[in-house]
């Protein structure tokens, strides 16, 4: 899929969320990521079909790593202020979109766990997102 510079922009937002969980918890794997990433896509795909979102049953790092994408999802939606200080006001993407992002990167994190592992992922973003 060819990724524009504004797509680019929302995946590495969305991936940093994920990167800074990781950094304060190192012993963090893959699939917390993944599972963070497919409850913000059920969530945000329920809303985009006009269904009350069902509350993900997570719990522990799952839990935590959900709060950080969801947090940073809203504020890229426009809904809601940055969840980092200093992030400048950006135009707010729109729904469908951000629902194709977060399958990309559940598609991404199952990618990079099978080449590389069980941190695989983390290691990956890591060397991307400040």
């Amino acid at each position: 899929m060819k990724w524009t510079d504004e797509d680019l922009a929302v995946l590495q937002n969305l991936e940093f969320s994920v990167a800074q969980i990781w950094r304060a918890h190192p012993e963090m794997t893959d699939y917390a990521a993944l599972r963070a990433y497919e409850a913000a896509f059920k969530v945000y795909r329920d809303q985009l079909r006009g269904h009350v979102p069902k509350p993900p049953a997570l719990t522990g790092l799952d839990a935590t790593t959900f709060e950080a994408v969801t947090a940073m999802c809203e504020f890229r939606l426009g809904h809601r202020a940055g969840p980092v200080e200093d992030l400048p006001a950006v135009p707010p993407v729109p729904l469908d979109k951000l629902v194709g992002y977060l399958r990309e990167l559940a598609k991404s994190v199952e990618r990079h766990t099978w080449m590389s592992g069980r941190q695989g992922y983390l290691t990956f973003i890591d060397q991307y997102v400040p």
